[in-house]
């Protein structure tokens, strides 16, 4: 079996000539290590497979055709997905938790040729079949185990990068999810140029605990790898005590990349199971010894990072990033010239500036809020079979729209200030950002989680409300008080002057809070 020169699969090979015995993925459910060479000797069965499930000979083409996929997080997730390009289709991942009726939508929206599941989701499938529009074949996902022999496939020219290779989901977070388009291209660009920024290299040592439907951790965590000769190790689920014993182990890994509810969690396992004990020393030890750990795919609040910090001694590199762009924006490995509450500056070969809103006048002074647009290798291809709203996003001149507002100091970093549609609050003739606001009110001891979302009205345009989770231990939290206590940290008009107290917020796979649904739970009457 052949496979195409795409720049992932040839880096492979190199590695896989370079150390024939060269680990790409550890996966930790199997319990078992996998060559470069083995990954594209499976990666060239599978598309085989593939194929002929279609009906197809060895040497057919996809041409572009969608293949969704059912797949834990491991080996066989990456071996489905190189597969799948190896054949010439697009990957469409399906999240591993969500309910039926969401991956229907997936699968309903993408019209893929084909359905993998592997046994771990096979009680899915009879729900999946009853429930697809139209007859797609499924197809069962046979496990890999590690062989000691596994010839390198032969390598044919490439089909044109500009091919569409992934569709990921929008998180839906401000609307319904729609199917981002993004080229072999446009991979090709986001990785190389995480690799250039933070410098991933063939000795490191990923981490990996992300999901698998989403940028985050297809692109920084596994092609970036990859394309650069880092071992990635995948585990199945983010498990706070497994990472901790990890770090213990002290030279063993080099890179860990994650959300800002995992380093909350991992804060919050520190305090209740290290702190004090036996392990502490060797923890914070093992932690502190990784050259690079990254927070991202939502706001990191400032008393999370300064509690991981104060436990590791790592100052967590944020970034900022979309489906639509992949990475953009970074701060960089130098620690020292990080900056609390900013993600830093645009990555290589990419554009970034700012506009008004109103009238599309771009930004060059500092400290002004303005819309993010990014232009450069980076940017998706299109929503699929969306071609209005994809053409509604980008300006007159190519600039895609981020819909996300910003400001920029004047030595050139950006500052997010949150999504235009929900996180900017007018309230009384003031612009508020619900992102400070926020963390602001996470520097308090009492508050565990917090969402700040603004409610229609008649006096003051909008009010500023929050939804509180309250620490467990702390006493009950009531509104005058609080409105006390923030006096000192923040401007009156930007304090809430609606509380809601919850037993929990409800997040996504990537931590992130859909703000619509938060007002449309507690405040129907203001959705």
């Amino acid at each position: 079996m052949s496979i195409p020169s795409l720049p992932l699969f040839v880096a492979a090979q190199t590695h896989a000539q370079r150390n024939p015995a060269k680990v790409a993925v550890v996966d930790t459910t199997k319990e078992e290590s996998f060559t470069f060479g083995q990954l594209l000797a499976d990666a060239a069965t599978l598309k085989k497979r593939i194929l002929g499930k279609l009906g197809l000979s060895d040497s057919g083409d996809l041409d572009e055709r969608r293949i969704a996929f059912l797949t834990p997080n491991g080996y066989d997730y990456v071996v489905t997905q190189w597969a799948v390009w190896a054949a010439g289709g697009v990957c469409v991942p399906l999240c591993t938790s969500h309910p039926v009726k969401e991956l229907l939508y997936t699968v309903g929206d993408s019209d893929p040729s084909l359905i993998l599941v592997h046994p771990t989701f096979e009680k899915v499938v009879p729900a999946l079949r009853e429930g697809c529009a139209t007859a797609i074949p499924f197809m069962n996902l046979e496990p890999f185990t590690r062989t000691d022999e596994a010839p390198l496939p032969t390598f044919s020219p490439s089909f044109p990068l500009t091919r569409r290779a992934l569709m990921i989901y929008t998180s839906g977070t401000t609307s319904n999810p729609k199917g981002c388009v993004t080229t072999h291209e446009n991979i090709t660009f986001q990785a190389n140029s995480l690799i250039k920024a933070w410098n991933y290299n063939s000795s490191d040592h990923l981490i990996h605990v992300l999901p698998l439907h989403h940028v985050h951790g297809i692109i920084n965590g596994l092609t970036a790898s990859f394309l650069s000769g880092t071992t990635v190790e995948m585990h199945p689920k983010f498990d706070p005590k497994a990472i901790w014993e990890r770090w213990q182990d002290r030279g063993s890994s080099t890179m860990f990349m994650a959300v800002p509810t995992i380093y909350s969690r991992l804060n919050d396992y520190f305090d209740a199971h290290i702190r004090r004990s036996e392990q502490e020393m060797a923890a914070r030890a093992g932690a502190k010894a990784l050259r690079l750990i990254v927070s991202g795919s939502a706001a990191l609040p400032t008393p999370i990072k300064a509690k991981f910090a104060e436990i590791t001694g790592q100052v967590l590199l944020e970034r900022y990033g979309m489906t639509e762009i992949g990475m953009a924006i970074s701060c960089g490995l130098e620690v020292e010239k990080r900056i609390d509450g900013s993600v830093g500056w645009p990555l290589p070969g990419v554009q970034v500036r700012l506009t008004e809103k109103e009238t599309g006048r771009v930004i060059e002074e500092s400290d002004e809020d303005g819309m993010i647009e990014i232009k450069g290798g980076n940017v998706f291809r299109e929503y699929w079979r969306r071609p209005e709203a994809t053409v509604s996003e980008f300006t007159a001149d190519g600039w895609f729209k981020t819909g996300d507002v910003a400001r920029r100091d004047a030595a050139g970093a950006y500052y997010i200030q949150g999504r235009a549609s929900v996180d900017l609050i007018k309230s009384g003739g003031y612009k508020i950002s619900a992102l400070e606001v926020e963390r602001k009110m996470l520097a308090l001891d009492s508050i565990q989680e917090v969402a700040v979302v603004g409610l229609a009205d008649e006096e003051w345009g909008q009010r500023v409300a929050a939804v509180i989770k309250v620490r467990e231990g702390a006493a009950p939290l009531e509104l005058q008080a609080l409105r006390a206590e923030l006096k000192n940290e923040m401007a009156p008009y930007k304090i809430p002057t609606v509380l809601k107290i919850v037993d929990g917020i409800e997040r996504n796979a990537m931590g992130k809070v859909n703000k619509k649904t938060i007002v449309q739970k507690y405040w129907p009457d203001k959705a």
